[in-house]
């Protein structure tokens, strides 16, 4: 019994911390996971691009799914491979996209010819939750990463407020400093009490205005989280649409039109200046699914 699956990864316009309410847009970067299910307790054997892994989200991840297809948890065991080009821990959204690919391809092991996208998001946000790898459940991330475009969220009442494909594709670029992610030290307390100002950016968005929300949530969440705000500032003094901080960092994303050659070569070279990662990427708007 074998399935196969694939799901994006995505970049924040608004870290859904502060307020519970999330905005996010897919990217053109995927994990693929095959699942091998064999009857009967067992254990699991568990790699990421080759690298054997003790993940604690893939287990939940395929708990979740034999609960959607009505069976019990301990009625299997198996293999699990995930193949990745999304980088880990770095606020592109890998937990979410690892943990559906893994719910899809278990349900394709299990002879399923379709699944409901409710059902696999819920799994989705349920397993992030029980593996302690997200604080609201990652609804907006998990919904870019399944369905494409852009996705606007109530993570609290696991809600998707509107999923829109985007007009145009555009390409992003994502700088991956060499610090690490501060996500264990975030002070929630002090988070949330920037709720109005999140309330304000996810408003704004809703009007449309996409780009500078995404820089107004940059700069929120890099004065809360203690990183530097001049990455993101270096993108918009290249031209960039919007700019910001992802997820809860350390990566900042930079979205540009695709016939601004000139002044993404530009922004690519000063961001790789310190020894930064970057990677050159595009808007997303394909849904994540079954591999045959």
């Amino acid at each position: 019994m074998i399935g196969q699956a694939q799901a994006y990864g995505a970049i924040s316009i608004l870290n859904a911390l502060a307020n519970g309410m999330g905005i996010t847009v897919s990217v053109n970067l995927k994990t693929r996971a095959i699942v091998r299910l064999f009857k009967g307790r067992g254990s699991w054997k568990i790699s990421i691009n080759n690298q054997q892994n003790d993940s604690k989200l893939a287990i939940m991840s395929i708990h979740q799914a034999l609960k959607v297809a009505g069976e019990h948890p301990t009625s299997y065991h198996g293999i699990v491979e995930t193949y990745t080009t999304i980088p880990l821990g770095v606020g592109l959204k890998s937990s979410s996209s690892s943990s559906l690919s893994i719910i899809m391809a278990t349900l394709q092991a299990l002879g399923k010819d379709n699944f409901d996208k409710e059902e696999v998001l819920k799994a989705s946000v349920n397993a992030s939750l029980k593996a302690g790898v997200s604080i609201t459940g990652a609804l907006d991330d998990s919904a870019s990463c399944l369905l494409g475009g852009m996705n606007f969220t109530d993570n609290v009442n696991r809600k998707i407020i509107l999923s829109k494909k985007l007009a145009e594709d555009l390409n992003v670029i994502i700088k991956l400093p060499l610090e690490r992610s501060r996500r264990p030290v975030i002070d929630l307390k002090k988070v949330r009490s920037f709720h109005g100002v999140a309330n304000s950016i996810f408003d704004s968005c809703m009007k449309g205005k996409i780009w500078s929300s995404m820089i107004m949530n940059g700069m929120l969440y890099s004065m809360l989280l203690g990183y530097e705000s001049d990455h993101a500032l270096t993108a918009l003094n290249y031209g960039a649409l919007g700019a910001g901080l992802s997820g809860t960092g350390p990566a900042t994303a930079a979205v540009f039109y695709p016939d601004d050659k000139l002044s993404m070569a530009k922004l690519k070279a000063a961001w790789r200046s310190d020894g930064s990662e970057v990677i050159m990427t595009r808007t997303n708007n394909e849904s994540g699914g079954f591999i045959q």
